[in-house]
């Protein structure tokens, strides 16, 4: 089963939503939700945005953003060694920022030269710069999403402010659709 097909049941449950009724809302079958849900078909992209939307659910988006960027994106913690509440996710995000920090701060006069000039040695410590990062990302994500899903701040709501403040800076172009922009 995949992680989005998991979630997507466990989203649906924790807005009371039946397979039938977010079939009717996504147009497609109750049998196709079902298939969705067990991971005997993967989900389609538009599907997978009308889940998002109508659960709000940021773990379901996690999944979906993970499953649609061949594994480009935050992949969901939920091993043996991971507790999700907001101070757990706290404590580890500050660490792992305190791990990136110290990361950049190896990294920096390596990133002065031109990559070609780099040794064997320095590429290794680019790429565990780079992976620091990814950590950051990762438990930046996940924070983020337990502390809105704990406050029921929504988690829709605060990429749409979120957004809006990249907007009013200039760092994106006006924005056309859901999460696009030119």
């Amino acid at each position: 089963m995949s992680d989005f097909g998991r979630q997507l049941g466990q989203s649906l449950q924790e807005a009371g939503m039946t397979q039938l009724a977010f079939g009717f809302e996504a147009n497609v079958s109750r049998e196709a939700v079902s298939s969705y849900t067990t991971g005997r078909i993967m989900t389609p992209p538009d599907v997978k945005s009308k889940a998002v939307q109508v659960t709000n659910n940021p773990f379901l988006a996690i999944a979906a953003a993970y499953e649609s960027t061949s594994g480009t994106s935050p992949i969901l913690l939920d091993g043996d060694n991971v507790e999700l509440n907001r101070h757990t996710v706290v404590a580890k995000t500050v660490e792992e920022v305190e791990e990136l920090l110290l990361a950049i701060r190896r990294a920096q006069p390596i990133l002065l030269k031109p990559p070609s000039t780099w040794s064997t040695s320095e590429k290794h410590q680019i790429e565990h710069l780079i992976q620091e990062t990814l950590d950051v990302v990762t438990s930046t994500t996940h924070m983020a999403a337990v502390i809105t899903k704990e406050s029921k701040l929504g988690w829709i709501a605060q990429w749409t402010k979120h957004k809006t403040k990249l907007l009013s800076k200039g760092f994106i172009k006006v924005m056309k659709g859901a999460g696009r922009h030119e």
